[in-house]
């Protein structure tokens, strides 16, 4: 029995449930809840209490993960293949220092949030039995996503002795997607109202239903670059994916010869997807037949990629029974998603371009969930990935890195071989040493808009 197919079945049918939900609940019409979240929901409710129940073929939370991993790949392979002709010299220097700029605001709410956690557990967990040292895994939830949490909340339960560790930071992970769509939607519809999006889109009857009728179905999905007799064009566009997915597992494996550092590289298999999508584009280029590859459709791949998802990332999440301590893990949560959603506007208004508001999105949706939930808040403002925004969220990956420091002081805590002052005292001149490079790298200009004035920079 193919447990991966039953499994991708159930979550399409969270998804037909989704579509019908958003278009015929009001409230989710006029909240623009995109499916996924829906369905994301719903398949969580399901996984948790239904599925236990019943006989799956097989299929468990370690399925959707798995999952979950190769659709992440896939999409930003996706965006590596696609083109974006509106591209100059200049904008793709903007697009290098855009991605270095989120990828060193996702570092600086990574140490923030870890020093929020520790702080606020101290004092509200006490009454409930909860040591301090849970908080400081929020970051793995909220900027890490559930894989990470379930990682890492792991080895501090198995090797650091906290008992129940993992489903605390499970528990971080699950609540801070609701957040990231609780918040982020009304943000990305006011935006719109606003006129803050590069691209103005209409918020209507057609945009609140979510589907379109038979009378408004005009947009085209791309263009057919093959003959039907001879090959489909869509079979030519995954084959090139699958390619670069296999020579992107290729780098990774090269990469993780690398000592000390090697295997932490290595684990982002995404991003080396993208850069062997990348090199493959430049290839067929120069051979002249990029011409194959139609952008508009490759885009789509994209958005199919990242709907599934979000869906079988809320489907990965198992959650288990942690009493009293739920209350202190949901003020620490409600905290963190109102000091993350003001760290993004701030400085991803500072950024310095034509799209700073998708910028915010991104890095809001990607900070409370992972880098696809940045993209499915992208999505809604700018849904035919016009913009450099979801390549920017591929390519801050690298930036990311600067939350080793960070990293290393939360493991050598929960080693021992640290006290909790001098590891929350490193990681607050980790992030001095964060706006000072927001600084040099150009990354922390004057505001682009405000959400307060209703101001739009000139660009």
């Amino acid at each position: 029995m193919n447990t991966t197919m039953i499994a991708l079945a159930m979550a399409s049918i969270m998804i037909i449930v989704g579509l019908f939900l958003r278009a015929n609940v009001k409230p989710l019409r006029k909240m623009l809840v995109p499916t996924c979240v829906i369905a994301g929901v719903l398949g969580l409710i399901f996984m948790n209490l239904v599925a236990p129940n019943i006989h799956m073929g097989g299929v468990n939370v370690k399925v959707y993960t798995d999952i979950v991993n190769v659709l992440f790949t896939i999409s930003f392979i996706a965006i590596g293949l696609t083109s974006n002709e509106e591209n100059t010299k200049k904008k793709e220097s903007g697009m290098v220092r855009g991605a270095v700029g989120m990828g060193i605001i996702w570092s600086f709410l990574y140490g923030l949030t870890a020093i929020i956690g520790v702080l606020l557990i101290g004092v509200i967990g006490k009454p409930f039995g909860m040591d301090a040292m849970y908080g400081i895994l929020i970051p793995f939830g909220f900027c890490q996503g559930p894989g990470q949490a379930a990682t890492y909340g792991t080895i501090f339960s198995d090797m650091y002795g906290y008992q129940n560790a993992d489903m605390v930071a499970i528990s971080f992970a699950v609540i801070g997607f609701i957040f990231a769509f609780l918040i982020g939607v009304p943000l990305a519809k006011y935006g719109m109202k606003k006129g803050y999006t590069k691209y103005k889109t209409e918020i209507n009857e057609t945009v609140e239903r979510g589907i379109l009728y038979e009378t408004e179905q005009k947009e085209s999905m791309g263009t057919i670059t093959t003959h039907s007799a001879n090959i489909e064009s869509l079979s030519v566009h995954l084959a090139v994916i699958c390619i670069s997915y296999l020579l992107g597992l290729g780098m990774a494996s090269v990469v993780a010869r690398i000592p000390a550092i090697g295997e932490t590289f290595a684990a982002m298999t995404f991003l080396w997807g993208m850069i062997a999508a990348s090199i493959i584009k430049a290839i067929m280029k120069k051979l002249g037949v990029y011409y194959l590859i139609s952008s508009p459709l490759m885009s789509k791949v994209t958005g199919f990629t990242s709907d599934y998802l979000v869906v079988c990332a809320f489907m990965a999440v198992q959650i288990s029974t942690i009493g009293s301590w739920l209350i202190p893990i949901m003020i620490e949560c409600i905290v963190c998603a109102l000091v993350t959603f003001a760290i993004s506007y701030y400085f991803g208004s500072r950024l310095g371009s034509d799209h700073d508001f998708e910028r915010v999105l991104g890095i809001y949706g990607t900070c409370t969930g992972t880098v696809p939930s940045g993209v499915a808040l992208v999505r809604m403002v700018d849904s035919q990935l016009r913009t450099q925004t979801t390549m920017e969220l591929g390519m801050m990956n690298v930036a990311m890195m600067a939350n080793s420091p960070v990293l290393i002081l939360m493991t050598l805590v929960g080693l021992g071989t640290i006290t909790m002052p001098v590891a929350l005292g490193g990681i607050a001149i980790s992030l001095i040493v964060y706006l000072i490079l927001l600084k040099v790298t150009g990354s922390w200009k004057k505001t682009g808009f405000s959400l307060k004035k209703d101001y739009i920079a000139e660009n």
